[in-house]
């Protein structure tokens, strides 16, 4: 992750790469969401811990210095999102916010002597081309900072302070769910939204319920597999003692 990347992400509480996936490997994880796979298997698998994710999540999330065996964050919830054109956001895609940032909570943003822990932290493989103000996701930028409550302009709809993008088909990007975000219609006649949107945590909290089979993390790398191992960090019951490292069936996130 660049200085100028920690900067931006750290400012605005998300950050663009854009163009990350070629052709053929966009076209390969498009077939196997439109046949109804989903984020887990399949193609799309490898986007899980693809290194351009691993790479930010290393630096923004992770309390230690990144391992050879195993990673040091958890990947506990992925859903695909595929949005026609006229694809209209719901009542519960208003601006939002998992647990808003002047509260005390394990999922707030932090950045402390130089160093970010966004804590809840969204990922979103955009497999097809956004245009700015089509129906992207909406950021109210550095709202993953807010001291002061929220007006209630900021939860409007039409609230013209929230940013949209644009980007190439196979762009990544990845924000703070401390960030106030929206999703927003689909108004693209010429492509759906294909998304996948992961969400990742450190070994010490948890916000979603996982439920992923076990035989389903068996069929993964064994580092792949370590994203999703139980939610503490030091078994003091085991002799010796071992730090929170490797996946196992008594060893994972519910």
């Amino acid at each position: 992750m660049t200085e100028e990347q920690k900067f931006l992400f750290d400012v605005k509480g998300w950050l663009l790469i854009p163009g990350v996936l070629g052709e053929a490997q966009i076209e390969a994880i498009k077939a196997h969401l439109y046949a109804g796979g989903n984020g887990f298997t399949g193609p799309a698998q490898e986007l899980l811990d693809h290194p351009v994710v691993v790479d930010v999540l290393n630096e923004i999330l992770s309390g230690s210095e990144p391992a050879e065996e195993n990673y040091n964050f958890r990947c506990e919830n992925s859903f695909v999102t595929i949005r026609p054109n006229g694809w209209k956001a719901g009542i519960n895609d208003i601006p939002h916010v998992v647990l808003p940032p002047q509260t005390a909570n394990a999922m707030r943003y932090q950045c402390q002597g130089g160093k970010i822990y966004s804590s809840l932290t969204r990922v979103v493989w955009e497999l097809n081309p956004v245009e700015k103000d089509s129906g992207g996701t909406l950021f109210l930028s550095g709202s993953h900072k807010a001291n002061l409550p929220y007006p209630p302009s900021v939860k409007e709809v039409d609230n013209a302070h929230l940013e949209s993008y644009s980007c190439p088909a196979g762009s990544v990007f990845i924000f703070t769910e401390s960030l106030l975000h929206a999703a927003t219609d689909w108004k693209d006649p010429n492509h759906d939204r294909v998304a996948i949107f992961s969400c990742y945590n450190s070994v010490w909290a948890q916000w979603h319920r996982l439920n992923l089979a076990h035989d389903l993390i068996e069929t993964m790398p064994p580092k792949r597999q370590s994203l999703f191992r139980g939610v503490y960090a030091i078994d003091f019951s085991a002799k010796p003692i071992v730090a929170n490292s490797e996946y196992g069936l008594n060893n994972r996130a519910l």
